[in-house]
């Protein structure tokens, strides 16, 4: 990456979102976080609508330095209409999910209830509100019917567990909305990111969090499908691709407002099992010892798809946006905010996440990429 490149992102940035009012759902969630640091550094005017902080990378306390917050539930409609109501929101970046494949299985109608009709709910807000220009409604990479082969955004959208349909009918009626109402009001498109590893992420079932708690405790690792292929990136290229089109939206209105990918370089693309042996390295490179065990679940399990890969060439030519991070370096820095976090004195979460942002956007950095080492995070 340049110089000017990385200038480049941060004069966009700054001129779509500052002294801007702009809503996020699920604010106080993992990738919702880093969204909104992000924002309030571009000098954004910031409101998180969420439930009540679960784990995320900052505490209540933390977070309110960037975003004031409004606790709601995007299954209660009227509270939803309320706030945006009163907030008048120029953007809305719409992340409130229940974002785990497993939970769908205990809970479906739960999943079913805040995916689609929390979506439902923030759309008919916003469509009646009049101050939105822009709108991101961001959903999975597990949105589309199975094939082989890359998804493109023109696939067929479809899903087989509960919360990948969830997605696929949380798109439906982002196009719906689009369609019916939006086509001279706020334009609004929809976001597929792959699986997002960072700094910060402590939901159970996931991965890296558990890789983490298992490196870090020396309990066993439980491995669902090690042979699982999916499109690893970091928060950082997610969060960028986001603001790249919430950007576009502003700037070129109803020409952005489509489904749009972001996904990993190809040569990131791994099974579970590699990724779990790049977190342990990384983690031992730091000095902390090695996984004790890995496990593998005995009886039946879920059905999960076995390979999962997006293809992101129109982001990257319609946006110009493309991912930084490889799937080493991707690792490597989200295996450094966690060992920071656990092992280093003076460990702020809120600095780390900052530094992140600096060290992502810095030329020099990512000419060596993964190399802020995790002092450099206290």
């Amino acid at each position: 990456m340049t110089a000017s490149t990385a200038r480049a992102y941060e004069d966009l940035f700054a001129g779509a979102y500052r002294d801007k009012r702009v809503l996020v759902t699920g604010h106080n969630g993992f990738v919702g976080t880093w969204l909104c640091v992000w924002l309030a550094r571009c000098g954004a005017d910031v409101t998180g609508l969420s439930l009540a902080a679960g784990p995320g990378p900052l505490a209540p306390g933390e977070l309110c330095e960037y975003a004031r917050e409004e606790i709601a539930d995007v299954r209660d409609a009227a509270r939803v209409a309320d706030v945006i109501r009163r907030v008048q929101p120029e953007v809305v970046f719409h992340l409130a999910a229940q974002a785990l494949v497993l939970p769908s299985y205990s809970d479906p109608v739960a999943t079913f209830d805040t995916n689609v009709m929390g979506t439902v709910h923030v759309l008919d807000a916003v469509r009646r509100v009049g101050s939105v220009a822009s709108c991101v409604v961001v959903t999975s990479d597990k949105c589309y019917a199975t094939r082989d082969g890359a998804h493109l955004e023109a696939d067929h959208l479809g899903g087989d567990d509960p919360y990948s349909a969830s997605k696929g009918a949380a798109e439906l009626v982002a196009h719906a909305y689009r369609a019916s109402f939006f086509g001279g009001g706020p334009a609004l498109a929809t976001a597929r990111a792959g699986n997002i590893v960072g700094g910060g992420d402590f939901a159970p079932g996931r991965i890296v969090p558990d890789c983490v708690r298992a490196l870090d405790t020396g309990m066993p690792l439980d491995l669902r499908r090690p042979d699982a292929v999916r499109p690893w990136q970091h928060v950082l290229d997610v969060v960028a691709g986001y603001l790249l089109l919430g950007a576009h939206l502003a700037d070129e209105s109803h020409a952005a407002a489509e489904a749009w990918n972001f996904g990993p370089d190809p040569r990131s693309v791994a099974t579970v099992g590699q990724l779990v042996a790049l977190v342990e390295a990384s983690w031992s490179e730091l000095g902390g010892g090695g996984l004790v065990e890995l496990r593998l679940p005995v009886g039946n399990r879920a059905p999960e798809r076995a390979v999962l890969t997006l293809d992101s060439t129109k982001a990257q030519a319609r946006l110009g946006w493309t991912p930084r991070l490889d799937l080493t370096d991707a690792v490597r820095w989200t295996v450094e905010w966690y060992h920071a976090a656990r092992r280093a004195t003076g460990f702020c979460a809120a600095r780390a996440l900052e530094r992140q942002i600096d060290c992502y956007l810095d030329p020099g950095v990512l000419a060596h990429a993964g190399r802020a080492r995790a002092g450099s995070l206290t």
